[in-house]
């Protein structure tokens, strides 16, 4: 996927979202994410009211930063399986950001974490992507 995660695509695609869900131009929005996020032709449907209820449940909390991490959270966990499922969703997220005036993720380079405990502790790291971890004791 152009060296970039499922994750960082599932997270730009959530984002896109919720800026749809704030704007007058939503019902155009919600059937494309809809559709991408359908497993079948016939759960179209489902997914767009499924999206409807995410945006009203957003805009009676007031789109404040809570209600905002929590609805894309959930729905970039819906991303990621879908792109998970079927990485080539990777081209219609990208028109829908571009749609948006949104940026795609950028492809990372590679991250080095050196970290260490003292007095017996432990220490362990989580991020994505492929991870080498190495235990050396003194």
């Amino acid at each position: 996927m152009d060296g970039i995660d499922v994750s960082q695509w599932a997270v730009s695609a959530a984002q896109a979202l919720i800026a749809a869900m704030t704007t007058d131009l939503w019902a155009g929005a919600r059937d494309r994410f809809a559709g991408l996020l359908s497993r079948r032709p016939d759960s179209v449907d489902e997914v767009a009211e499924e999206l409807d209820e995410a945006r009203q449940q957003l805009l009676d909390a007031g789109v404040t930063e809570e209600a905002t991490e929590e609805t894309s959270a959930e729905w970039g966990s819906r991303f990621r399986r879908a792109l998970t499922r079927d990485p080539s969703l990777v081209d219609e997220i990208r028109k829908i950001l571009a749609q948006q005036n949104m940026e795609a993720p950028a492809a990372s380079g590679g991250l080095t974490q050196n970290v260490s405990a003292t007095g017996g502790g432990i220490v362990f790291n989580q991020g994505t992507g492929t991870q080498t971890n190495q235990v050396h004791t003194k």
